[in-house]
């Protein structure tokens, strides 16, 4: 996503953990989730499409319980089986465990299509599953419907053949030991074991004489408390242990064939399977946008064609998760931008740079297909996110604030990308302010000819009086009154951590000509700043605003 939004971007932004808490079950849908991709202005058709299809599903899991509980079920249930698909490609012969795997996932695939199919609420085309049934025939030709899998009798009239020669034997075999095993036991009054071993205690020493006498057994090994005998085998039974022996070597051959077989017509479905593999990662992430969504109770955007972002009480939702850990409430912001460059001014701690994060968070959100954190949202789509946060210093470069800043803004305009969404929070700060005002006057007009939407936030006087820009101002501390204020300080202390509770966080439009709002007087006389540095520094601000005059 680095062309659309720079790493970093995606981090300080709040993009990479809204997607990090995108819950998906299945590698598959893990797949999906990492290529989701914002799309651009030649894609919105698209989006569109995706945003209806999701509505439409996300109503159809609403209308029983029962149908999310299933689906969530039928996902657990799968596993990977790219590796022996790729085995199956590459014209290698599955093994039994291979071949387990396929019949157990496949007949998943087949109870979760006609499951969909019992839900036309949820028959969506990209759903449309394909049907394994022959597959599922040749891997289970006895139909019993159990997952286990086994290479039948009937794969082959030869494989029957041989595995009834062995179950003769076998039985002949067994039929002569039982013999054997009661000859013993007439003669030495020990019942053998059903292994035809004999344990003998060593203080029976009569009994273990009787034992190497007899033409039955003969000593095998000892333990700390017993002499152990063996019965000693027919020569029909050394026979038939050889005819076994090769009748099984001939049975391996056999099933070797059949799991070539049986992998060539895994070959033949291989299309299909792989069509099912894709819709079933598709499904585990629309669910995923859909349970996200709701736990953030975020809704649709509408997409339009042009540069536009509009939403009413949109939240930044990492802030405001943080927010309610901590007992607080998240006040929501409405906002409309349209293309051009919209100046945002109010005092510190007035959330100013959480509004150009929950911009870009909702543009992204929206570009990706998910459902956005907002009473109401209207999305154009733009090429590109970038965000600067102002104070960020680049260590790789070694250059300071205002040097890292020179840096960022140098690629931006180098690239001469147009339907960009750029967000500068604090322009200029990181040089002293005359300075600060002439970079961020001639940045603010070079972006009014760009297509698309800048938004700048700042302390400076005199940039909202540039022509053609629009003015938001952050309501803040203007609707408290001082009293009220210094109710909260005086009660908290120290203050810290109060005055972003008396906060108003709401954009409001501003006049081109008022000016940028300077509440720091007011807050540090009431925080009981000594009043000669006060009275210091009204008498200095008097005094440049006059010269400025």
């Amino acid at each position: 996503m680095n062309e659309y939004m720079s790493r970093k971007n995606l981090r300080e932004v709040g993009l990479e953990q809204i997607i990090d808490w995108l819950p998906v079950q299945t590698d598959y849908g893990k797949d999906h989730k990492e290529r989701m991709f914002p799309h651009s202005h030649s894609q919105i058709e698209d989006l569109r499409r995706i945003y209806r299809e999701m509505g439409i599903f996300r109503r159809g899991l609403k209308s029983s319980q029962s149908i999310l509980w299933n689906l969530k079920g039928f996902l657990s249930e799968f596993k990977d089986l790219r590796g022996s698909l790729k085995r199956v490609m590459d014209q290698e012969i599955l093994n039994e465990v291979e071949l387990f795997e396929i019949k157990n996932q496949i007949m998943v695939m087949e109870e979760l299509l006609e499951f969909l199919r019992r839900y036309p609420q949820l028959s969506l085309e990209k759903f449309q599953m394909e049907s394994l049934a022959p597959l599922i025939k040749a891997l289970d030709p006895e139909g019993s419907r159990v997952r286990t899998f086994y290479i039948y009798d009937s794969y082959s009239n030869r494989l029957y053949e041989l595995r009834e020669k062995k179950r003769k034997i076998t039985g002949r075999i067994q039929e002569i030991q039982n013999q054997l095993r009661q000859k013993v036991f007439e003669e030495l009054e020990i019942k053998p074991k059903m292994n035809n071993e004999v344990l003998i205690p060593k203080e029976d020493r009569s009994m273990a004489k009787r034992a190497e006498e007899c033409s039955l057994v003969y000593f095998l090994s000892e333990t700390y408390r017993s002499y152990v005998f063996k019965i000693v085998p027919t020569d029909e039974v050394i026979l038939l242990r050889e005819e076994s022996q090769k009748l099984k070597m001939e049975e391996e051959e056999e099933e070797f064939e059949i799991r070539k077989i049986l992998t060539q017509r895994v070959r033949d479905f291989i299309d299909e399977i792989n069509k099912n593999i894709h819709i079933i990662g598709e499904l585990d992430l629309t669910i995923g946008k859909i349970l996200l969504g709701d736990d953030m109770r975020g809704v649709e955007p509408r997409i339009v064609d042009d540069p536009y972002i509009h939403f009413l009480k949109g939240r930044h939702s990492v802030v405001e998760h943080r927010l309610h850990q901590e007992g607080k409430e998240y006040m929501p912001v409405d906002i409309s931008l349209e293309e051009g460059v919209t100046i945002v001014t109010g005092a510190n701690m007035g959330g100013k740079t959480i509004t150009l994060k929950l911009i870009a968070l909702i543009a992204g959100m929206a570009q990706l297909g998910l459902y956005v954190p907002a009473q109401e949202a209207t999305v154009g789509p733009f090429s590109f996110v970038y965000f600067s946060s102002g104070d960020g210093q680049s260590e790789e470069q070694g250059l300071s604030t205002f040097g890292s800043e020179i840096y960022h803004l140098k690629n931006l305009t180098d690239d001469q990308q147009s339907n960009g969404l750029i967000l500068l929070d604090e322009l200029g700060r990181g040089t002293n302010p005359s300075e600060g005002y002439g970079i961020s006057y001639g940045v603010i007009e070079y972006f009014k000819q760009v297509i698309g939407i800048t938004v700048v936030t700042t302390h400076l006087d005199g940039l909202t009086q540039i022509k053609g820009v629009k003015h938001l101002q952050v309501v803040g501390l203007r609707n408290r009154k001082p009293e009220e204020i210094k109710e909260v300080l005086d009660k908290a202390g120290d203050g810290k951590g109060r005055l972003e509770d008396l906060m108003d966080y709401r954009l409001e439009h501003g006049e081109a000509d008022r000016e940028v709002p300077k509440e720091a007087m007011m807050i540090a006389r009431l925080m009981g700043l000594n009043e000669k540095i006060l009275e210091k520094a009204e008498k200095a601000l008097k005094t440049k605003k006059q010269e400025m005059d």
